[in-house]
């Protein structure tokens, strides 16, 4: 069974920087690094046939198999011995024998008693030399010899084109609106854990020795998408046997689905050349992690389109119908009334600079009003976030800072939203004030010496190092 989401649009437009760049390195990994394999591994194989490790692990591989009764094993052992041209799936065999391997490392195939030991273990080293040529084999997670590097690097090796391109459409499809709902160094995080997770899930329950491929890490990715999009009813595309449609469901039942599929299919098919654990593995942990950042995501989701249609259109009326009662308020110079219907038509002001410029002029005329400090505080929390809203920002903080009676109630959080966001406008005197604010109200606050260090290389920079020490000295 195939179940895949395909999306409309739920985030705002952006262009998905993590996704690209997993997208090039494996691209570039496989069509670059890999592209040499083919040819060193025919060379090792040919090794393999001319030395004398080619008459003595096979035999004893195949004593290994009948030891542990595995019949079928040897059946296709004898299969692949009978075949002239099946030497290098029967060492594929062999490599990908965990408990075999484990053995032949150890010196319990061919111990150090055995007159030939001298010469196999040369053989060995040799042959193992040349596999460490092999990109694709050098740098997999093997569960005989596991390490953090090749958990991390295994990621990005890819068996042939049709897998690295299986792989990478899952990604394109999915990670975008993963990476947009949580951001990209999130995301990444997220991916590359996931696919270490899944990396240590196979090693624990599989029996074999190599893994290579991106899935796990999807895998975690998909997880992820499940648990952030949760209730979200999205379309999904699925296919069983010959039967395919499309379904629209709450995105977080993909999750069990694509689980129990996952399971189904090891227990069903044995596992074979596909890691169903890697891919279990990567699930549950995209989906744990993603468990901490769903506030994160919940902020940048749009609304569903139906939402989208019948909100819009209550708020923009509901803001009209209070602008006009405060106009006709100031007209008849009921400046209290007119005060009021102004801070009602804030609350829906969105995106509309030209509503929030005309609702803050009035009600800074009564700073110590109840209304001007929540329009005041409710545009500069959302001025953090949208970037629609910001060119008003310094305007409006300052005027707030000035005006507000008996004084600005701003909490630590915002100001520090919002001294970083003066940093990456370059607005330095807004920075200094923000900064300056956050240590008087929190000077424990871990992000207090930072930002007023910030502050302090801007007026460096400008000239003012009586300033920028004293900025210095108040940051410790």
């Amino acid at each position: 069974m195939l179940l895949m989401p395909y999306l409309s649009r739920i985030i705002p437009p952006y262009l998905p920087v993590g996704v690209v760049l997993l997208v090039v390195v494996n691209l570039f990994v496989f069509f670059g690094l890999q592209q040499g394999d083919e040819a060193r591994l025919r060379h090792a194989v040919e090794y393999y046939s001319g030395s004398v490790l080619a008459e003595i692990e096979p035999d004893r591989y195949r004593d290994h198999l009948l030891g542990r009764g595995d019949h079928e094993a040897v059946a296709k052992f004898d299969r692949l011995l009978k075949n002239r041209r099946g030497l290098a799936p029967l060492l594929e065999q062999m490599e990908d024998d965990r408990a075999f391997m484990e053995e032949l490392r150890q010196g319990a195939v061919v111990p150090p008693s055995d007159e030939i030991y001298g010469s196999w273990r040369q053989a060995r080293q040799s042959f193992d030399g040349l596999m460490a040529g092999v990109v694709g084999t050098r740098y997999a997670f093997r569960s005989d010899q596991p390490t953090l590097l090749t958990a991390f690097s295994s990621q990005f090796l890819h068996a042939d084109v049709s897998h690295l391109l299986g792989n990478m459409l899952v990604l394109v499809l999915i990670g975008p609106a993963v990476e947009g709902l949580i951001g990209s160094a999130a995301f990444l995080a997220i991916y590359l854990l996931g696919g270490v997770a899944g990396a240590g899930l196979w090693m624990v329950a599989a029996s074999g020795s190599g893994l290579i491929g991106a899935s796990g890490a999807i895998a975690a990715v998909m997880g992820a998408f499940s648990v952030l999009l949760r209730w979200r009813r999205i379309p999904f595309f699925y296919f069983i046997i010959v039967y395919f449609d499309i379904i629209r469901a709450p995105a977080l039942l993909a999750l069990p689905i694509w689980l129990l599929n996952e399971a189904v299919q090891l227990l069903w098919l044995g596992g074979g050349r596909v890691a169903y654990e890697a891919h279990i593995g990567g699930l549950l942990c995209g989906g744990l992690l993603a468990l901490p950042l769903l506030r994160r995501a919940q902020q940048r989701l749009l609304p569903e389109e139906g939402e989208a249609r019948s909100a819009v259109p209550a708020a923009t009326e509901r803001r009209e119908r209070y602008l006009a009662q405060a106009r006709k308020a100031m007209r008849d110079a009921d400046f209290e009334l007119a005060r009021q219907a102004y801070g009602r038509a804030a609350a829906h002001a969105g995106h509309d600079l030209a509503v929030w410029q005309e609702c803050l002029n009035v009600l800074k005329l009564a700073p110590a009003s109840e209304a001007f400090h929540l329009a005041s505080r409710s545009f500069l929390r959302m001025a953090t976030r949208e970037a629609a809203v910001q060119p008003m920002l310094p305007a409006v903080f300052i005027d707030y800072l000035q005006l507000a009676q008996p004084r600005p109630r701003l909490d630590a959080d915002r100001l520090a939203a919002l001294a970083e966001v003066f940093f990456a406008q370059g607005r330095m005197v807004e920075l200094e004030r923000a900064a300056r604010l956050l240590h008087a109200l929190a000077p424990a606050d871990p992000r207090c010496r930072r930002l007023l260090l910030a502050a302090a290389g801007a007026r460096r920079n400008a000239g003012d190092a009586t300033v920028a020490a004293a900025l210095s000295r108040l940051a410790g």
